[in-house]
């Protein structure tokens, strides 16, 4: 029956208006959860720096508070790079599944993209800079991350439950690989002519390449240390980051920022936006998904390693500049990582 004043059934006015009403009902809900993936995806970017810098902070207050000389704390950054940090990454090593899945096109793409990266950022330095004490500090925290230290954390926070093989895999990989670039970098521009014999010996002399090389090889060989030996490795290199922090933290000034703006600019820009801008997107060209994804976000996205400083101050860079890097480049990461987890996050990669 017709309604003669609307010209329509009483029967279709009786069901529209619960189906009018489902439309901005699916639309609150759809919002709702694109709120609850943006917050997220920001604290879990803020959770991953946060306290970095609070030990960075303190850091920085101990030194004002103590009024610590630069001489002071350059040497107990000797002690970090000769001792703790070796000690970290050996016992990483030592403890990674590296007999694990392996997932060799994950781990192919990732040392394609960071070597032909390097070389690009490497072109592109030395034609904008003519600072050799410079050019290497810019150039490590371009392409060297905090792989190291965030990757397992970020890894299981993005993919709960998922297989972490590859991560460490990736980890015992691609941290050598950093090691190996790095002094590379710095010792070539730390000489006024490049001494190929030289060059090589300060790469096998770095401890970091060989704690390296001393954890592949325990590792592989299958021997089993005894605690009284791996409980100490363990503790010490467990002391490792947060010392170096804080070491780092003392070392910061912020005239160091005005002084050098220019070139933490160009080095914050390639860490932060460059590299993950150019690798993740190859990477889900590539189908890379769920933890081998993921894996590549903590190598790419995150901000220059912390370790890059002590090794920069150590074979003649400048510090303050590295200083300066490691600290914008993590300060300015909270806003850039939420960007590429958010974006991925909501595109299924992981």
């Amino acid at each position: 029956m017709t309604s003669v004043v609307t010209g329509r059934s009483p029967l279709r006015e009786s069901c529209s208006f619960p189906c009018e009403r489902t439309g901005p009902q699916t639309v609150y809900i759809l919002r709702k959860v694109v709120q609850a993936m943006f917050i997220n995806s920001f604290l879990l970017s803020l959770n991953a720096i946060i306290s970095i810098f609070v030990i960075m902070a303190a850091g920085y207050g101990a030194k004002r508070l103590l009024r610590l000389e630069k001489e002071y704390i350059g040497r107990f950054n000797t002690l970090v790079f000769h001792t703790l940090l070796p000690l970290m990454l050996f016992n990483n090593i030592y403890n990674s599944n590296l007999r694990g899945g392996v997932s060799f096109r994950c781990l192919g793409l990732a040392l394609s993209v960071l070597m032909a990266l390097f070389l690009l950022t490497w072109l592109f330095i030395i034609r904008v800079e003519p600072a050799n004490s410079q050019r290497g500090v810019m150039i490590q925290a371009s392409f060297r991350s905090n792989f190291l230290l965030l990757g397992m954390p970020l890894i299981q926070e993005l993919c709960p439950g998922a297989d972490l093989a590859t991560v460490s895999v990736m980890l015992a990989v691609v941290v050598p690989c950093f090691n190996v670039l790095a002094v590379v970098t710095l010792e070539t521009f730390s000489r006024k002519q490049i001494n190929v014999q030289q060059l090589l010996l300060g790469i096998a002399k770095n401890p970091l390449i060989i704690a390296s090389a001393a954890g592949i090889l325990v590792n592989l060989s299958g021997l089993r240390l005894p605690d009284c030996l791996i409980n100490p490795i363990s503790q010490m290199g467990s002391a490792a980051s947060p010392v170096a922090l804080l070491l780092l933290g003392a070392q910061f000034e912020f005239r160091d920022v005005r002084q050098h703006r220019r070139n933490l600019i160009i080095c914050t820009a390639f860490r932060l936006l460059v590299y993950p801008g150019i690798a993740l997107p190859l990477a889900a060209l590539a189908g890379l998904r769920g933890p081998e994804f993921a894996v590549l976000i903590s190598m790419f996205a995150t901000p220059a390693a912390v370790a890059s400083f002590s090794m920069a101050v150590q074979m003649g860079g400048n510090p303050e500049l590295a200083a300066s890097a490691v600290t914008m480049t993590t300060l300015l990461s909270a806003g850039t990582m939420f960007i590429w987890i958010f974006l991925f996050k909501s595109l299924g990669m992981f």
